[in-house]
């Protein structure tokens, strides 16, 4: 906690620092990391620091237009069948995210 006891965000800090120097690919594989923590509940710091790392970086990325793009290679790796059980289950995760903020897509 902060001296007016917010808590920190040290990850969230982290990944601002960087968002601008990385490419929209890095920013990705970001995103997908920040939702492995929060749904498997292994994090760095907190929750709340984690979920507002996420939101930093899917906000960056939709403004990009690279989540429209990643969601349609996504589907593309899954429909491959190239993706190790790890990377799948990334993938997939992903993609039910997007369905929930983006229902129309």
């Amino acid at each position: 906690m902060t001296e007016t006891d917010e808590p920190e965000l040290t990850v969230y800090r982290r990944h601002l620092a960087r968002l601008l120097k990385r490419d929209d690919r890095e920013n990705f594989r970001a995103l997908l990391v920040q939702a492995r923590h929060i749904t498997t509940a292994s994090y760095e710091t907190t929750l709340y620091d984690h979920q507002q790392t996420f939101r930093l970086l899917w906000r960056h990325l939709e403004r990009s237009g690279h989540l429209g793009l990643a969601h349609r290679e996504v589907r593309a790796r899954l429909a491959s069948g190239k993706a190790s059980p790890d990377v799948r289950a990334d993938l997939e995760l992903f993609l039910t995210v997007y369905a929930q903020v983006r229902p129309s897509a």
